[in-house]
């Protein structure tokens, strides 16, 4: 059966660094993420095709950032410590090549972060208060500012996770007599629970293509380990499988074309960087690039509509960005 093979990129670091880690990929070959600048000092960053990294910088007087989402447009969100505050963070926006934008938290709280960004320009998030506080979704507009999303009866935190270009968003909620529930939700139909796989009881819905597919994770029932998940258009959950001699997988994001990628352990490893299609199943994607690489691949985020994956793993004794090229079939 047909294979894709994938060239490795090496996204590398910021100078001076020594680790970095992939979060997201434009549809252009953008990719963008966190790399380590100093103890405890992170730095968003952007790479494009073929390019080097560029610091994307911080928050007048902040000391450290990181970029979680790119769109199409690229425009870039993430979030930045800022001037006087060494312990609490903003969600940010990068558009139009200039320094980040502050879009502040909800009403209240004094953190936050935005996790991705649309080709509309909507970015979504979490705001909190940092002691005592909920943790509470947030999606944010230039026209509309920062709207919270309304909660379900029974739940009093949640957080999102991803968006797609109409506007749906997923991620998670929780409840004091309630397990992790994952949740899609639009502007028409608010907020509703993706479900568990069969006997489950928590989920999370962590991705979200434009045809409305959502994939994430769910356990099996007490006691059990997470699942990687496609829920599909119809609401109907799809166990995604182990890697070989695995115990757990989790799905991060899915392509259009119903590609899947995430991680998951195996006999030899604690974490794989993982794919799934609908005609191959479950891959490790270390399995799929060639044998004299020298990387460990550990983590897939995300995959654009060609068919690239940015994540991260090990190469050389360190923690880098990767970025994934399918360059012929096997």
């Amino acid at each position: 059966m047909a294979q894709f093979y994938y060239a490795v990129t090496d996204i590398g670091t910021l100078p001076g660094g020594n680790s970095s880690n992939g979060w997201s990929i434009s549809d252009r070959g953008e990719v963008v993420g966190s790399a380590q600048i100093a103890a405890g000092a992170g730095r968003a960053f952007v790479s494009s095709p073929g390019g080097q990294l560029r610091d994307l910088g911080t928050l007048p007087g902040g000391n450290s950032s990181e970029a979680s989402g790119i769109s199409v447009c690229g425009m870039i969100a993430g979030g930045s410590t800022f001037q006087g505050s060494a312990n609490h963070n903003h969600a940010c926006i990068w558009s139009g090549g200039t320094g980040p934008q502050d879009i502040g938290t909800l009403p209240g709280d004094n953190d936050s972060g935005a996790n991705a960004v649309n080709a509309c320009g909507e970015v979504v998030g979490n705001s909190t208060l940092t002691t005592g506080g909920h943790l509470r979704a947030f999606i944010w507009s230039k026209a509309a500012g920062m709207i919270e999303l309304a909660l379900l009866p029974g739940f009093t935190d949640a957080g999102t996770h991803s968006l797609n270009n109409l506007g749906q968003t997923v991620g998670y909620c929780t409840g004091p007599n309630s397990p992790s529930q994952g949740f899609v939700w639009s502007r028409s139909a608010g907020m509703r629970l993706v479900g568990a796989l069969p006997g489950g009881a928590a989920s999370d819905a962590v991705g979200i293509n434009d045809r409305g597919e959502v994939v994430g994770s769910s356990d099996l029932g007490a006691g059990t380990k997470a699942h990687a998940v496609l829920w599909d258009r119809a609401g109907c959950a799809h166990d995604l499988g182990l890697l070989p001699g695995g115990t757990w997988s989790g799905a991060y994001g899915v392509n259009v074309f119903g590609t899947v990628v995430g991680s998951g352990d195996c006999a030899n490893s604690s974490s794989r960087a993982l794919i799934w299609n609908a005609t191959d199943g479950i891959r490790d994607l270390n399995t799929l690039i060639p044998a004299t690489s020298g990387w460990e691949l550990q983590m897939a985020r995300a995959v654009n509509v060609s068919g690239q994956i940015v994540g991260t793993g090990t190469v050389g004794g360190q923690q880098h960005a990767f970025l994934l090229t399918p360059n012929c079939f096997l």
